[in-house]
């Protein structure tokens, strides 16, 4: 946890006094720095399994702040007069369990002053960021039920997905779009799971979010810090920490019922052990669910054909080693089987007449290792390691192009990544991280017609990628409201390929090697009243390599592109229970030979550099709490693009746009809390979303509209002590929108393929903390 709080003035024992509540340690830290006028630094992600007592004192704050942690097993080292670190190991104190469990209130695009930016690989508290940062669950619980990001986007307009299925869907931050179909190129956003990256190049693996806290989206380039690939941004789940205090879990059911469709249900568990007390614990999280379909194929009648089963098991050991450091051990394995395609030729009609099935399956396994040493000075060292491997398969009805005959897609990846840095914070406030990177990822496509003579291999594609980087950037404190932010990354990279009917795995051939420096400047100015105005240079990139080009069996170079982006932004943040916090910011970007995988008018995939475009964007957020019970949020996204180059020219003039990118999006959201009783609240919501339309991709073939639809979700959840009770109904107006205008490449040419939004849905959930 970053500085929790700096003041100009000190409390004296004869001054006001400072007044906590009962709270977790986390926040009474954070509040006591606010009301005493001193910098708290604490990073231990424990805290919040400490409760605190109420405290009023006329104490001066090293006073109280020393009171506040009596028998919490943490004490105070000072670093100068108004500034602590907070070291130690917790207690079990005693928990006043008359307290009401209350919800949480929601903040799913921002939030209070407890935010913190972990994008920064600093700490860095939301007031003091330089940038754009939308944040899902910090302080509630993510969406209930089978989730993955695809959901997650529905919470935040500056999220954008594709909906060709599970597992199979790209993420777009900010606008910042490639192309809507998966192939050889890197994400345009970087995914990490705690301190790995658990995706490179193809689409989300959809990962189901249970037992994640929280998400949190960098928006805009992040090539300083996190390299080539996250030229829209990175996205990081954090997963709930294992405790080494107290064995404990949760388990959960849900079942829900679609209009027309088949049900759908999910369970998981999750289990906390503590092996040694406060040294060695462990925790599980497993889970199955099944995803009822809603569309029924009229040729060969059979029902609710687009269910999808997902079933996976994540664990991690933690092992408090003693003197500061600390040892992770983590892995997982998912696997996603989807029965049949989403799409239909009417998105009046839930219905396809496809000739065959269209199934599709993927699975993703991950390890990761984290070594980590904290030093009473503010001086921290990372070392985080991960090793990811998944295959998928597709298929597709290819009777349009070739009677009874089917199309295949097989593809694997192996992506291993290393990271060690070295990270301070400053007792005047100031931060530096420094680091080195190291990536090594192979992708592997193979394609296959499937005909009545038997199967035809067509000619795939071998992808290594190898990069290894030194970065560093710093923030220092020019003034007491001014913060620059200065860093950089100097990146050597280089992509051997091989084109191939059988996909290979050694004898590349070599590609051309690449360096790239990508500086980043940044400040925030605090104006006063808890306003922060900021601003943000950044750029990125993403490494060139061999593709499948226009034709069978054809292949070809594809170039890096790069991106460069400015932005300024004003921002509030809320300091207590209630109050208003809210941002809003606008960007320009510039991006230059943008690689994207498209398809050919066969239905064959290509990747090619298709030209430059030039995007503008106005975003902001709002949560407001007057009064603790009442909660109100609304995010909004407005972008406009251009795309210049050849395959923009085929498309009419008011069309030359990047794909999957609306120009308006809007989400709003209402909670009500009513407390029944000491330990009982009752909580209503109420959510309206609009997606504005947008494009299936540039050129004429593809400017095929998309989206242009609204939702409207109700909920009502019950908590006492540890059981929870939800009732939802989604989508409350049964609209049938179009998310996405692709479902299969052989359809192209008919420009009425739809995927249609899930008709209205009741669920119900059922989850029990033990």
């Amino acid at each position: 946890m970053p500085a929790a709080g700096r003041g100009q003035t000190t409390i004296s024992a004869g001054g006001r006094r400072i007044v906590l509540a009962p709270a977790t340690l986390d926040f009474a830290l954070r509040e006591l720095a606010r009301q005493g006028g001193i910098t708290v630094v604490a990073t231990d992600p424990r805290l919040r399994e400490v409760r605190t007592r109420a405290l009023t004192t006329g104490a001066p704050p090293a006073r109280a702040l020393a009171q506040l942690l009596r028998g919490t097993g943490y004490h105070a080292v000072p670093v100068d007069a108004a500034s602590f670190r907070i070291v130690g190991t917790p207690r079990r104190p005693p928990i006043d369990r008359n307290l009401p469990r209350r919800a949480a209130p929601p903040s799913p695009v921002g939030g209070s002053s407890d935010i913190i930016v972990t994008a920064s690989k600093q700490g860095t508290e939301l007031a003091r960021y330089p940038g754009s940062v939308s944040v899902v669950g910090r302080g509630v619980a993510l969406p209930n039920g089978s989730i993955d990001l695809s959901d997650v986007a529905g919470q935040t307009p500056i999220l954008q997905t594709t909906a060709l299925g599970p597992g199979r869907n790209k993420l777009f931050i900010r606008g910042i779009a490639d192309s809507s179909f998966n192939g050889a190129t890197e994400s345009t956003a970087s995914l990490y799971l705690d301190d790995v990256q658990i995706a490179f190049a193809g689409p989300d693996p959809g990962l189901k979010l249970y037992d994640i806290a929280e998400v949190e989206i960098a928006e805009g380039p992040q090539g300083a810090l996190h390299g080539s690939g996250a030229i829209g941004g990175i996205i990081r789940l954090t997963s709930h920490p294992v405790s080494l205090t107290r064995d404990g879990g949760r388990i959960e059911w849900g079942g829900a019922l679609t209009g027309g469709g088949s049900p759908s249900t999910d369970m998981a568990a999750v289990a906390n052990k503590v092996l040694l007390p406060d040294r060695l614990g462990i925790r599980l999280v497993g889970y199955h669910a099944v995803d009822g379909g809603y569309i029924d194929n009229l040729r060969s009648h059979a029902r609710n054909i687009n269910r999808v089963l997902t079933s996976g098991l994540r664990g991690t050991l933690r092992w408090d080693v003693g003197g500061g450091w600390r040892a992770e051990l983590g892995g997982g394995t998912q696997s996603i089987v989807s029965r049949d395609a989403q799409y239909v030729m009417s998105e009046d009609v839930l219905a396809s007449r496809s000739a065959i099935p269209q199934p599709s399956w993927s699975d993703m396994q991950f390890g990761r290792l984290l070594l980590s040493k904290e030093w009473a000075s503010g001086l921290q060292f990372v070392s985080a390691t991960g090793l990811v491997g998944g295959s998928s398969f597709e298929q597709f009805d290819a009777s349009t192009l070739l009677p009874h005959g089917s199309y295949q897609l097989n593809s694997s990846k192996t992506l291993f990544s290393h990271e060690s840095r070295l990270s301070r914070r400053l007792a005047g406030g100031g931060s530096w991280v420094i680091g080195v990177n190291l990536v090594s990822d192979q992708s592997v496509m193979g394609r296959s017609l499937t005909l009545r003579q038997g199967v035809r291999p067509v000619i795939g594609v071998t992808n290594v990628t190898r990069s290894g980087a030194i970065f560093a950037e710093a923030t220092h404190p020019l003034t007491d409201r001014l913060w620059l932010t200065l860093g950089g990354r100097v990146t050597g990279a280089r992509v051997d390929g091989e084109p191939s009917i059988t996909p290979r795995s050694k004898n590349f051939v070599r590609g051309r090697s690449t360096t790239r420096v990508d500086p980043t400047f940044g400040f925030s100015w605090l104006l006063g009243g808890d306003w922060t105005l900021f601003g943000r240079y950044q750029s990125g990139f993403r490494t060139g390599g061999l593709a499948v080009a226009a034709g069978i069996g054809r292949v070809a170079n594809f170039e890096s592109d790069s991106i460069q982006m400015v932005e300024a932004g004003l921002r509030h943040v809320r300091r207590g229970a209630t109050g208003l916090s809210a941002s809003i910011s606008v960007s320009h970007a510039q991006w230059n030979a943008i690689q994207a995988d498209l398809l050919n008018r066969a239905g064959q995939p290509v990747t090619s550099n298709i030209g430059n475009a030039r995007i503008d964007a106005l975003e902001g957020w709002i949560e407001w709490v007057p009064q603790r019970d009442w909660h109100l949020t609304g995010a909004l996204f407005v972008t406009d693009n251009e795309v210049t180059g050849k395959a923009a020219a085929l498309s009419r003039a008011s069309n030359r746009r990047l794909p999957e990118t609306p120009s308006i999006s809007a989400r709003m959201g209402l909670v009500h809390d009513v407390p029944l009783g000491r330990d009982t609240v009752v909580s209503a919501r109420g959510e309206l979303a609009f997606v504005g339309p947008s494009v299936l991709g540039v050129g004429d073939m593809l400017d095929v509209r998309q989206g242009g639809y609204g939702v409207a979700n109700l909920g009502l959840i019950a908590r006492r002590g540890r059981y929870a009770l939800a009732l939802t109904l989604d989508n409350l107006l049964d609209d049938r929108g179009n998310r996405f205008a692709y479902g299969n490449p052989f359809l192209l040419g008919r420009r009425n393929v739809s995927t249609p939004l899930r008709p209205r849905t009741v669920g119900i959930r059922l989850s029990a903390d033990l």
